[in-house]
């Protein structure tokens, strides 16, 4: 099992990363961390948007991504949405 890394360093380098392609914030999380399970990724999701809410879009009433019981939202990074 993969130990968090909740750093600011490695969050400002996963929402970099993030930023530099076209999948919304969880599905960038779950191929960056396939073997995390949905809470942990929830971790990674909701400390990215703490700390760089302002890097992403979202539409309150587009469809969410549903997995294990969870309605996350998109966010999509900013000039990427879909």
């Amino acid at each position: 099992m993969n130990k968090l890394n909740l750093s600011e360093e490695n969050i400002k380098k996963l929402n970099d990363k993030c930023q530099a392609q076209d999948k919304h914030l969880y599905e960038f999380l779950k191929d960056e961390f396939p073997d995390l399970n949905t809470e942990d990724r929830l971790k990674y999701l909701a400390t990215i948007l703490n700390d760089h809410f302002e890097d992403y879009e979202f539409d309150e009433k587009a469809e969410r991504h549903k997995e294990d019981g969870y309605s996350i939202v998109k966010f999509w990074p900013k000039g990427n949405k879909k």
